[in-house]
């Protein structure tokens, strides 16, 4: 008798929590929502996401994720805009950029403060290439035109006292291809990549570190201050369709980087599909020791932050400096300091 007791009692405590459960994830107005990534998998600047991924809190919040990867941000960007996807992973500053083009995108969750950018200069030229100013006549690799590599390089050769323009630039794609160019000369005396990429390269000895922004001086010294490197983002007419939703996604981001705070390098590299380290684990794990810091803070933006980062973009988009953009739009605390108090992470880290 107490056997079937207590076998009736859990059949409804089951039922009580498949109610419960089912009750939170009809608050949500949108249970299923896809989610274009602006670039590899396997780049360091995603980490917070696929944790948050691969660990489930998206759906211990209710939702169902389908992400696909694309080629670049920019593609990325565009499936959002042509309305094949809900929500975007990648850089702030598209959506300062697009403000400016009748396009009012906002970030639900930004994750990455550091932009991890880092100049690498030809191991056989460091003798040559000592400052930032001595890039001026040299050739460049970047990730794309336009990118976030190229902005990082133009920043820096802009306040080093020479234009940018006076430097060549060739596109090499990030991850396997950016190593693929070094190593095959290429005319190259320099390029600006993220990990894994940069620690193959310097591990190689192809090149020597010149400007790193995967730490908070780096950045610093790059940008004149904070920055904000990516996030999720979507358009501001979602998030008003879709509150609950947008929160829900806020909640998983800020789970997951809160568990970054004391995660171990096994607990991440654990965490994440055998795909995502390229076959080459001993680098994604260096690649994470470098880059882990850019996670682990409450991801609440600054109007600082968000001003250097326009001022970035400025650089090579000059029309945007005369332009009127609402910071305010770009951003909503207000979903991450909710999702902090679900989370006890404090406000000051």
């Amino acid at each position: 008798m107490r056997l079937v007791v207590r076998l009736a009692l859990a059949g409804a405590l089951g039922l009580v929590a498949a109610d419960a459960a089912l009750a939170q994830a009809q608050k949500l107005e949108k249970l299923h929502i896809a989610l274009s990534v602006g670039g590899s998998i396997s780049q360091m600047n995603k980490v917070a996401y696929f944790v948050a991924l691969n660990r489930k809190y998206f759906d211990q919040e209710g939702l169902t994720v389908d992400s696909t990867a694309f080629a670049s941000g920019t593609a990325a960007l565009q499936n959002l805009i042509g309305g094949n996807a809900d929500v975007v992973e990648g850089s702030f500053e598209h959506t300062l950029r697009m403000q400016t083009k009748g396009q009012n995108l906002m970030c639900i969750a930004v994750f990455g403060r550091y932009p991890a950018n880092v100049l690498v200069v030809r191991k056989s030229l460091v003798g040559k290439i000592k400052t930032i100013a001595d890039l001026k006549g040299k050739t460049i690799g970047i990730s794309a035109p336009g990118s976030s590599t190229h902005n990082f390089v133009a920043g820096l050769m802009e306040r080093a006292g020479v234009s940018y323009k006076d430097a060549s630039y060739v596109s090499i794609g990030t991850g396997l291809s950016a190593v693929a160019a070094m190593k095959s000369g290429n005319d190259l005396d320099a390029i600006v990549n993220l990990d894994p990429a940069i620690n193959a390269i310097v591990d190689s000895g192809l090149g020597d570190v010149m400007a790193d922004s995967r730490t908070e001086e780096g950045t610093k010294a790059a940008f004149g201050g904070p920055y904000l490197a990516d996030c999720l983002y979507t358009t501001i007419d979602f998030v008003k369709a879709n509150p609950n939703t947008a929160q829900a996604i806020a909640n998983a981001i800020v789970h997951a980087m809160q568990w970054l705070h004391t995660a171990s390098i096994d607990d991440i590299i654990k965490s994440l599909p055998p795909e995502y380290y390229q076959a080459d684990e001993k680098l994604y794990r260096k690649s994470l020791e470098k880059n882990l810091s850019a996670f682990q803070w409450d991801g609440i933006v600054t109007p600082d932050a968000v001003r250097n980062v326009w001022k970035a973009i400025s650089i090579l988009e000059p029309e945007l400096k005369d332009a009127k953009v609402d910071y305010e739009k770009t951003y909503d605390n207000a979903l991450i300091e909710r999702a902090l108090k679900k989370w006890k992470a404090p406000l000051n880290q």
